[in-house]
């Protein structure tokens, strides 16, 4: 997409230092010396101002000329939610709920794998005021009910598959997700589905939201009726810039999970508030997702790393399917290497792949490609509108410059609230100015482009230098006969940590310690050298594509681990 007039038209030779206020900023980065903050280069648009207003009202206020169009495609059997069923649907979850006992401020907790009703579940627990929660289906009986007893949900909705391990762990009852769809499409019209006037504003709490917990536990962050309207009012000004027409006539393929943030607001937030259609893949197969953007003339794809790398690996399967209507493949929730970006255009020349980068905590994406030129994009885009960013020095606590390294930190309408239920963790993630801490450690060059180099937490300490493992995989999975690839801290008494490696082998391959050792050597400096190679059978990760290195470090720990004496 092109960018709109506030952004475009500026070469290197234009940059120059304008006022806003008293403030002077650099034209091309938005940083502003005196303050050492980085503004948006959007135009920002006026947020929605009715204290009285919920997500769902503000999203199908917007579409209300677009009755018939489908806001939803099950990409298997072909069924469809038009925009007209979500208005009509909405009010029936509502009132079914509201039948079942639910009230405002109630928990709800949704546990299920993409379908086409899913995001008509999420408007229809917050429109009776209740709090929408999901969790990812994979998870065991045990990280369920840790999860339930923090959230303390008063009902769970569900599917039969996924229903014994979900049994007894709350008081209130397990509804079948199957039987009370049933039950609404054999219902009465909605004119007659009726529920008590529910009073929200924007402040009340919509939705809590797990984290990934990649190095750490996963904590619940609250999301506002007015975070989730922000978002959704920031991605249709951003998608918006070639006009709404071009935005609504977009086709976006839904294969990330509906239960991650990732998904959530792209695919509710994002799809509903531009008026475009989104095809809803239940579970993610390769070949499925190929079928369905041939089928539904899908133009755009978010994604995530691991989708990216096996669309390469399947590169000569892809060529079987027509995928000329699809323009940009938008990748997120963790790094994607420079090496799998490169072997994507390749193989796919016809389609751009950028990045976008969001957290759980600012309840969806805050950097966005839209409006840059090229075929693929190193960076994680600009920010969006109305965003405020700070690069700060992780000893000092100063803020930087453009092209320094350090924290993340970012201000704006779309943070969080806080963490449900602790202050503590709340208090050291925002702080007194409001000044979300990211944990990435990341910079801004020249032209206001943002790049994650790695998570702060997971630098690896090696003697007085910091390593970032992100660096290390990415070399690591450029080898022929690795498939996937790690790289944690490793305790050692002369060195404080040394960089470890796990990694996978391709089937057949007789790839030794030895060999990585001597392949990586030449490649970096002496400091970031692997120094120890343990063989796995798979990276453990999130659902968006984050390595779990606690997992790791929890699975060697138990193995007899021998490190070279030459560190």
């Amino acid at each position: 997409m092109q960018p709109n007039k506030a952004i475009g038209g500026k070469t290197e030779k234009q940059r120059k230092e304008r006022k806003i206020g008293k403030m002077d900023f650099l034209e091309e980065s938005g940083f502003c010396p005196s303050s050492g903050i980085f503004y948006s280069k959007w135009d920002s648009p006026c947020l929605p101002y009715p204290t009285s207003l919920s997500l769902p009202s503000y999203l199908l206020s917007l579409t209300s000329h677009m009755l018939s169009k489908p806001a939803y495609v099950d990409a298997r059997s072909g069924g469809r939610l038009t925009y007209g069923d979500l208005r009509t649907l909405t009010t029936s979850v509502a009132s079914a709920l509201h039948m079942l006992g639910i009230k405002k401020g109630d928990v709800v907790l949704l546990v299920s794998p993409n379908f086409l009703h899913f995001p008509l579940l999420v408007l229809g627990v917050m429109t009776v005021g209740a709090i929408f929660s999901t969790a990812n289906p994979l998870n065991t009986r045990l990280e369920l009910q840790t999860q339930v007893q923090d959230s303390n949900p008063v009902l769970i909705l569900t599917t039969q598959e996924l229903k014994p391990k979900l049994d007894g762990l709350i008081d209130g009852p397990t509804i079948l997700l199957e039987e009370l769809l049933a039950g609404l499409m054999r219902g009465p019209p909605s004119r007659t589905c009726k529920f008590p006037h529910v009073a929200i504003e924007q402040g009340d709490t919509a939705a809590l939201m797990y984290s990934s917990g990649t190095t750490g536990k996963s904590k619940a962050v609250v999301c506002s009726h007015r975070s989730l309207i922000a978002m959704s009012c920031l991605l249709r000004h951003v998608w918006s810039a070639e006009g709404a027409r071009a935005a609504c006539d977009e086709v976006y393929m839904c294969v990330v999970p509906l239960f991650h943030m990732f998904g959530l607001s792209v695919f509710v937030c994002g799809v509903l508030a531009v008026g475009s259609t989104a095809v809803v893949l239940g579970k993610y197969a390769v070949e499925e997702m190929l079928v369905a953007v041939e089928e539904y003339g899908v133009t755009r794809l978010p994604a995530v790393p691991p989708m990216v790398v096996q669309l390469v690996r399947m590169a000569d399967v892809a060529k079987a399917y027509d995928l000329g209507t699809l323009k940009e493949v938008i990748c997120s929730g963790a790094p994607l290497g420079r090496d799998h970006m490169e072997r994507f255009i390749q193989c796919f020349p016809q389609i751009t792949l950028s990045q976008c980068y969001g957290l759980t905590e600012t309840n969806g994406p805050i950097t966005l490609c839209d409006g840059i030129n090229g075929r693929f994009h190193v960076s994680i885009g600009r920010l969006i509108p109305s965003l405020e960013a700070k690069i700060v020095d992780v000893d000092t606590k100063e803020p930087l410059p453009p092209r320094k390294y350090g924290e993340l930190y970012v201000r704006g309408a779309p943070v969080m609230q806080g963490y449900y239920k602790d202050e503590e963790a709340t208090s050291l993630a925002i702080d007194k100015e409001g000044w979300l801490h990211t944990g990435d450690l990341c910079f801004i060059d020249t032209s206001g482009l943002v790049y994650v180099v790695d998570r702060i937490k997971e630098l690896i300490k090696y003697k007085a230098y910091q390593v970032a493992p992100a660096e290390l995989e990415e070399i690591l999975v450029s080898h022929p006969e690795i498939a996937d690839a790690a790289v944690i801290p490793y305790a050692n008494v002369e060195a404080g940590e040394i960089p470890m490696a796990c990694v996978v082998r391709v089937a057949e391959s007789k790839l030794q310690e030895g060999d990585i050792i001597s392949f990586m050597t030449d490649k970096v400096a002496p400091y970031k050298k692997v120094r120890k190679v343990v063989f796995v059978d798979s990276i453990p990760r999130s659902p968006s594509g984050k390595i779990l290195r606690r997992l790791l470090r929890a699975s060697t720990s138990r193995q007899r681990l021998e490190i070279s004496p030459r560190l």
